[in-house]
């Protein structure tokens, strides 16, 4: 797909989700595969997948919930929120990410068993590095957006570790608290019959 629409396109998106480490050096086929120069961080991540979930409409995140001035008025004012995919863009990408947490896709985070433990609908993907150096998970429900990332400060091969392992179980504990009190929910995908392709087949060895 990269290379169909190019790197500048293909860049265009993250960019205009403020993903803000990215160099010149980045504009190449590497980055299709999260080949970035500086990379990019776990708020940035969660920010672009809430998109995802929020059917192609970007909002910049932060941690304020109310700002008062001196007179005791609340005079903080959202982020606007700008549309980065069409809606139909974002809900397919949504039902394909749903089959990661699937076992009868074989999806690579089907191994936490989300669907066994809760009653609200999870779409993410995992991620690794060469030589096992950083993995991430990062997933969404209807609810809450979460990202993780695990490995060391210094570049060096962590033993056992994948997106699907250290990441996705830091993953699943956190969203689990997080939706422990929520009404079971699915995505409201528009055009999309979720679920609707065929299973992978049997994988080889």
């Amino acid at each position: 797909l990269m290379s169909m629409i190019g790197p500048k396109t293909g860049l265009s998106y993250v960019t205009d989700m403020n993903f803000t480490k990215i160099v010149p050096g980045d504009y190449n086929m590497s980055a299709a595969l999260g080949g970035l120069t500086h990379g990019t961080t776990t708020v940035e991540m969660a920010n672009a997948y809430s998109t995802l979930a929020n059917h192609g409409e970007y909002t910049q995140t932060d941690c304020i919930e109310a700002f008062y001035d001196a007179d005791g008025n609340d005079i903080y004012v959202e982020p606007e929120s700008k549309e980065i995919y069409s809606r139909a863009a974002a809900d397919e990408m949504t039902d394909v990410l749903t089959e990661v947490l699937k076992s009868e896709y074989r999806g690579t985070a089907r191994r936490i068993n989300w669907y066994g433990n809760s009653d609200i609908a999870a779409a993410g993907k995992t991620g690794t590095t060469n030589d096992n150096v950083a993995g991430w998970f990062c997933g969404y429900t209807p609810y809450y957006t979460i990202s993780v990332w695990v490995g060391c400060d210094e570049w060096k091969t962590v033993d056992g570790l994948e997106g699907g392992s250290y990441p996705l179980s830091i993953w699943n504990e956190a969203m689990l608290y997080m939706t422990s009190d929520c009404n079971p929910a699915d995505f409201d995908l528009e055009g999309v019959s979720s679920g609707s392709s065929e299973p992978a087949e049997e994988a080889l060895p």
